[in-house]
């Protein structure tokens, strides 16, 4: 889903290659319309669950304060 040769693009790729294959949790910022659902897409798409559903969540539903303790289980 990812098109281009930017080397801000590239840096992008290099990142989701090293996060894909972990066990670890990803928070994903960004202005609206600046692709983080493409990114979320392609870091699953590469991880070892991809074989499961991807769930999506829009995160301005969710206060601010409440983003570590609903996403990732801790304060």
């Amino acid at each position: 889903d990812l098109i281009g040769q930017s080397p801000s693009l590239h840096a992008v790729t290099r990142q989701i290659e090293l996060v894909a294959p972990t066990n670890s949790a990803v928070l994903i910022l960004g202005e609206s319309g600046t692709g983080k659902e493409v990114v979320a897409r392609e870091i699953h798409r590469h991880s070892q669950r991809s074989e499961r559903p991807l769930i999506k969540v829009n995160c301005a539903a969710v206060p601010r304060e409440l983003y570590e303790s609903e996403f990732f289980g801790h304060v």
